[in-house]
């Protein structure tokens, strides 16, 4: 008995320590999960802790610019530009980060926006040849010829072995009508820098805007052999196509820039016309409604759309489009055609609105005073309108 009974108690006794050990442990591994998850960690020995997390350290400028660089040799633009915004943030006082963005700016459709980057870029460095022949680009690029040449030929006089400046200096120069002088200051550019695609590009211009597309033609390839993945370049080539004859092929080009930059709005909005001529008018106007989308300020995509509803007979629409194409050419300082206020009259005549009719007509024959084929046209409207 007297074994027997002490034996009860010996087991009583474990079992009540094994449950208070139990609960201590649990109460360890409890806090142990508690300072983990606030990040302190349970110390284990003097020397022995759970690590502290560390944090990343943060991009360099000089990684964001590596970036951008890499960006526009696969001629993702877009993302190039942010990359250079970022860098900006980080070294707000480099003009430079601010005037090579300017720069792919112009080529995506936003001379406007670039033309604010490179005036800051100059505000911080006068001195900035970069700067001011990026600003010459941009002006250029919105019609502002006359602006255009001053800061470029400001350029190339502080800089004259500037290859980017004589580049520049090229375009504005083909846009004031002087293809000869163009010509010489793309060559020079060259001479400066064989490897300068914008003055291969502008060499390309000059012979474009003097109508010997062939040879356009051949300078843009040259271009695309110092660069492949230039997307305003490849939409030039497309362009030339087009005034050959060759819409189809156009539209090859068309779609190659849109594989590069499926954001380009003048790709749609080209390609859309390419497909008008063709014949192709449901994927003319996917195009072109496309093109609207990604840039509501185009007046050259309402344009298109507006000769495609008059030709499919939707005079309404038509007006509507060519009136929306007026409107934002004025927003943005562009001009419109005497073709497309010749059609605009004839979508109000249709519509049996002659006297607005009659005032675009007088605007399309305005807009091109020694042009006889606009006239005769116009006269044919008036007399529909008993005038």
């Amino acid at each position: 008995m007297y074994i027997g009974s002490r034996g009860r108690r010996k087991r009583g006794s474990s079992a009540a320590w094994f449950v208070l050990f139990l609960i201590g442990a649990i109460l360890l591994g409890g806090y142990a999960v508690v300072q983990e998850r606030l990040g302190r960690g349970l110390r284990l020995s003097a020397s022995q802790t759970t690590p502290l997390p560390t944090l990343t350290p943060t991009r360099a400028v000089e990684d964001f610019v590596a970036l951008a660089q890499e960006a526009y040799k696969q001629g993702d633009y877009r993302s190039a530009i942010s990359f250079y915004e970022q860098a900006s943030r980080r070294r707000p006082n480099d003009a430079r980060l601010y005037a090579e963005p300017a720069r792919l700016m112009v080529f995506i459709g936003q001379a406007r926006r670039a033309e604010q980057r490179a005036r800051r870029a100059l505000e911080i460095d006068p001195s900035s040849v970069m700067a001011r022949a990026v600003l010459c680009m941009a002006l250029d690029w919105q019609g502002r010829v006359a602006e255009a040449l001053t800061e470029c030929r400001a350029a190339v006089e502080q800089d004259p072995n500037s290859s980017l400046a004589r580049a520049y200096l090229s375009e504005a120069l083909t846009d004031s009508g002087s293809f000869g002088a163009a010509r010489d200051e793309a060559r020079r550019a060259l001479e400066l820098d064989p490897q300068n695609a914008d003055a291969m590009r502008n060499l390309g211009y000059s012979y474009e805007m003097a109508g010997d597309y062939a040879q356009a033609v051949y300078y843009y390839e040259e271009t695309l052999n110092l660069n492949p993945n230039m997307p305003h370049v490849i939409i030039a080539i497309g362009r030339a196509y087009t005034v050959l004859g060759q819409p189809s092929k156009s539209v090859v080009y068309y779609k190659r820039a849109l594989q590069i930059d499926p954001q380009n709005a003048e790709a749609y909005d080209r390609m859309g016309g390419a497909y008008l001529v063709i014949g192709e008018y449901d994927l003319a106007r996917e195009a072109l409604n496309k093109a609207i989308e990604l840039d509501p300020l185009r007046p050259s995509a309402f344009s298109r759309r507006g000769l495609l509803n008059f030709q499919q007979r939707r005079y309404e629409s038509s007006v509507e489009d060519y009136v929306r194409a007026i409107t934002t050419s004025q927003i943005i300082s562009a001009t419109v055609s005497a073709a497309d206020y010749l059609y605009l009259g004839f979508a109000y005549q249709w519509t049996n609105r002659c006297d607005e009719a009659i005032e675009a007509w007088n605007q399309a024959v305005a807009l091109a005073p020694g042009d006889e084929s606009i006239a005769q046209n116009a006269a044919v409207g008036f007399k529909r309108c008993g005038r």
